[in-house]
């Protein structure tokens, strides 16, 4: 039989430290490029001193695009600048909370309460950063859009504090330099049958590997790739592709030599394909017609899903010190129990020097 608990301030601490290391490696398992260090998809950074309200930077050090020297011609005074470029996040907070009944309902059910509250509030901060994730890579700012089954995203938070969305001009005219529609006709010509296939990733590379700023490709196990998120119902389509099989193949013998190849959809023209089920999707008679919101934006005549193509530092996570990531308090005279969860830090898409950096993002139909 249940009872309800006094948590004591030590265990309080223990267990918020254990829900943060949770959420962020249930986090991180999902975008599987994701930590410290510029070589991934979405860059990390723990500065724990941080609080709600301050910023963090983070740096881009450009390529060296001169000539050098020859032979014995002087080197110093030749010297090429190095360029280097920096991205502010800011710091806040994210909460919810669940509040119990009276001790008289607590001790009619089997289970602890307490415990279940936890465990539910650990799966809210994770499918919520995960939502975050992908609502910032591709640029998404519709609040009322929804997954598969119904269940509203969430609005994007006010973590942003440069223009992350996809120009309406690239929507309309199919392509961009960070944007690709399967229609060449834009996002107002998208149809049923321009679904996602082989020959559009081989689109969304080339279009990464002429971009300026180039998008750089992750580096692991002797293999370099750009990373493609697609959402299932993208992967639904691309699996009836002639060329599916091979694709797989790529992905699999690779994986023989390098693990991050392990469970990938495939491997095509330099990219990882990923599905995941956090991709943005457009339900247009629920959420309106674009991705940017149901007042503005292109318009989409179905529904679709945004496939997004990553490099390196294309998404930028500060995380800041939460001692109190997890409190449980007591209500009522002690009678009553309620469980909250929070987590202080910031995400944003890196647009160094005022440039999208690290994505391109892919519209194609995507209907159930």
């Amino acid at each position: 039989m249940a009872n309800t608990q006094t948590v004591d301030a030590l265990r309080q601490e223990l267990w918020s430290k254990e829900l943060l290391d949770d959420v962020m490696r249930d986090v991180e398992n999902i975008m599987r490029f994701m930590g410290d260090g510029a070589n991934n998809v979405i860059q990390v950074s723990r500065e724990l001193g941080k609080r709600k309200g301050d910023v963090e930077t983070f740096g881009l050090v450009a390529r060296l695009t001169g000539d050098g020297v020859t032979g014995d011609d002087e080197l110093e005074g030749n010297e090429e600048s190095m360029l280097s470029y920096s991205e502010q996040v800011s710091i806040d907070q994210i909460r919810n909370a669940v509040r119990l009944k009276g001790k008289l309902d607590n001790q009619k059910v089997i289970y602890d309460q307490i415990a279940a509250a936890r465990e539910n509030i650990r799966v809210w901060m994770k499918e919520y950063l995960a939502r975050q994730c992908f609502m910032k890579l591709g640029g998404v700012t519709n609040p009322a859009l929804v997954d598969t089954n119904g269940v509203v995203y969430s609005a994007r938070n006010s973590w942003s504090n440069t223009p992350d969305f996809i120009p309406d001009a690239d929507e309309a005219a199919g392509s961009g330099a960070r944007y690709l529609c399967a229609n060449a006709g834009g996002t107002d010509a998208l149809g049923a049958g321009d679904t996602m296939t082989l020959d559009i990733v081989v689109k969304a590379a080339t279009r990464a590997s002429l971009a300026n700023p180039r998008i750089q490709k992750i580096q692991s196990g002797g293999d370099e790739f750009w990373v493609m998120y697609l959402h299932p119902l993208q992967v639904r389509d691309i699996r009836l592709s002639s060329d599916w099989k091979t694709a797989q193949q790529n992905a699999r013998e690779r994986s023989e030599n390098n693990p991050v190849f392990s469970g990938a959809l495939g491997f095509w023209a330099g990219v990882l394909l990923l599905e995941n089920e956090y991709a943005p999707w457009l339900d247009v008679s629920v959420s309106g017609n674009s991705f940017r919101g149901v007042a503005t934006g292109t318009d989409c005549a179905v529904d679709a899903a945004r496939a997004l193509l990553c490099g390196r530092q294309a998404c930028l996570y500060a995380e800041a010190s939460n001692p109190e990531a997890l409190v449980v308090e007591t209500f009522d005279y002690k009678n009553k129990d309620g469980v909250a969860g929070s987590f202080i830090g910031g995400l944003q898409k890196a647009m160094f020097n005022s440039k999208e950096f690290g994505v391109i993002a892919v519209d194609t139909a995507a209907a159930l």
